[in-house]
């Protein structure tokens, strides 16, 4: 069965919207980003904009939901059979490493303050880390099921502070560094 043209074109204009939104974020921050500027980098009418999102948290909390599918699919996608939980968590680690990462990360910050916001970002942030349990379960079958969220858990605050802290001091092999004794530690102590 086939989408009928108008819904079709509806689906290409929340994308574009989406995608749109994304630029912005990355471009000139959450606090940068305006709906005048969306509606520029998505090439699309004011009204077109205003009738697929009615705020522009709602428009940043789709735009960060995409680059957590997406960033999820990307993981997925670069992990191989047999690979290594270091290889494996190297690969997480290049993609918080992205411009799109920092900017999810700035919404977090904005969401400090904006209870709309944090709401609205709360099922996706729970969505992506239920997606990178599933990803790393199979490397981490040896623990726990309680530890295993405790290491996804520390993993995943580990990498947003090693992503923020790049902000000021990028240093990528003393980052791979810190994430090998983290995980060599946390192995050790718990397994």
């Amino acid at each position: 069965m086939t989408t009928p043209p108008r819904q079709e074109r509806a689906l290409r204009t929340r994308e574009a919207i989406v995608l749109g939104a994304v630029d912005v974020l990355v471009d000139h921050g959450y606090a940068g980003m305006t709906m005048q500027r969306v509606q520029t980098a998505a090439g699309v009418t004011r009204g077109a904009l205003t009738h697929h999102f009615g705020s522009m948290s709602a428009i940043a909390v789709a735009a960060v939901d995409h680059l957590a599918d997406t960033q999820a699919a990307e993981v997925r996608a670069a992990l191989t059979p047999g690979q290594s939980l270091d290889s494996a968590v190297e690969v997480i680690h290049q993609i918080t490493r992205r411009p799109t990462f920092i900017a999810g990360l700035q919404l977090w910050t904005a969401a400090r303050t904006q209870p709309e916001l944090r709401d609205a970002l709360r099922p996706g942030a729970h969505r992506l880390l239920e997606q990178i349990r599933e990803i790393l379960g199979p490397l981490t079958s040896d623990l726990s099921d309680d530890n295993r969220d405790v290491f996804v858990d520390g993993l995943l605050s580990l990498l947003r502070g090693l992503a923020i802290g790049a902000v000021l001091r990028d240093r990528p092999e003393r980052e791979k560094a810190v994430i090998h004794a983290w995980i060599t530690a946390f192995l050790a102590d718990r397994g």
